[in-house]
């Protein structure tokens, strides 16, 4: 005797309603509440005959003439789905927030929904972190440019009283008032001067340079730089002997801001005459190459070199010198360092003692 056939398609579908783990609705043609499932009772902490026979207007009395209510009427006489992102749903303890997809079911319609209360949530905390973030920043913004613009008038007021010196120190020099005794200490005195007022200029060169990183970019020619850095130091090349070799032919020119441009270009060159070996006639070469689909600067030296491992961080610091046995502030390095990074590039150094130093900067595209 064969076993009785089971209406197993049923049996799935009432099984997949209750079980479902989304809130599911049912109503009639009318929009009179059919069934629901046991997600929609738990999830929003109500009874079930609370609402079964009851109508979808009874029940929610505000979508009276709602757009929703055109649409879940629509999707009954089309037979067309719809979804809807973000429905609220307020309950005595509590707030949901639901995406919601109705669809025909039979001649009335099913309404199954997605709970993103805790999505919206973290959405929404987001935003605040991201505002006070935004805040933050502006605040960091404002407190910056603030010190910028101390540091300037700091360093060029500063400048006056220590001129002011330097004039006192000449015209007492001049006087013949100074005895041998006091001399050396007045050498130092106006040693110290000068110093000050280098290191106070060179600050305002730094603080100029970066406030003019906001400039626009335009095509800068290498070649032209060079050629205009050369006549600048032409005496000095001269003097020392100079030899530079050029190769731009992989990368001729750049979008960079012309003045910064200028300064990097003019600060490795100096410092590679500056440097020079004494024992051999100084050779510089600036070359430009592609890595990475990326123009790259080379400046390569003969020169005195020094040691990178001793301390890699001391070399692009501010008023930091690897060597002291010529005059300088270590003002160059750092101005570089900065225009670089400034401008999300990247500077890489190589050296060694006796054997020279070479550069490479790495251009953002």
């Amino acid at each position: 005797m064969s076993a009785k056939p089971m209406n197993i398609d049923n049996e799935l579908r009432g099984v997949f309603f209750d079980m479902a783990h989304s809130p599911f609705v049912i109503l009639d043609k009318n929009l009179v509440f059919v069934d629901m499932n046991k997600a929609a009772t738990t999830t929003l902490s109500i009874k079930k005959e609370n609402f079964v026979g009851k109508s979808l207007l009874e029940a929610f009395p505000y979508l009276e003439g709602s757009e929703r209510l055109k649409s879940y009427k629509k999707v009954i006489e089309t037979g067309k789905p719809i979804s809807i992102d973000e429905i609220s749903f307020f309950t005595d303890n509590k707030t949901f927030k639901f995406m919601v997809r109705a669809f025909k079911i039979g001649e009335g319609l099913g309404i199954t929904t997605l709970d993103i209360s805790n999505l919206m949530s973290t959405i929404d905390k987001l935003k605040a972190t991201q505002n006070n973030l935004e805040s933050v920043n502006n605040n960091l913004k404002i407190k910056n440019q603030e010190l910028e613009e101390f540091s300037y008038v700091a360093a060029h007021d500063l400048r006056a009283p220590l001129t002011n010196m330097q004039s006192l120190f000449s015209m007492l020099e001049s006087s013949n008032t100074i005895t041998e005794e006091a001399k050396p200490i007045f050498d130092k005195l106006k040693h110290v001067g000068k110093l000050m007022c280098d290191k106070l200029k060179a600050l305002n060169n730094v603080i100029a340079l970066k406030a003019n990183t906001g400039n626009k970019a335009e095509e800068v020619n290498f070649k032209e730089i060079v050629e205009k850095i050369k006549a600048i130091h032409s005496e000095k090349i001269i003097e020392s002997r100079t030899i530079i070799k050029e190769d731009f032919t992989a990368y001729p020119t750049i979008k960079y801001n012309p003045v910064q441009f200028e300064s990097i270009l003019h600060n490795l060159i100096s410092n590679a005459i500056k440097y020079k070996h004494a024992r051999r006639k100084p050779l510089i070469s600036i070359s430009t190459k592609i890595e990475d689909n990326k123009p790259v600067l080379i400046v390569k030296d003969n020169g005195l070199g020094f040691d990178i491992k001793q301390d890699p961080n001391k070399i692009f610091g501010l008023f930091k010198r690897m060597h002291t046995h010529v005059e300088g502030l270590g003002v160059g390095l750092y101005i570089i360092y900065s225009i670089v990074k400034n401008n999300g590039g990247e500077i890489k150094v190589e050296s060694e003692i006796n054997k020279g130093t070479q550069f490479k900067i790495y251009f953002n595209g």
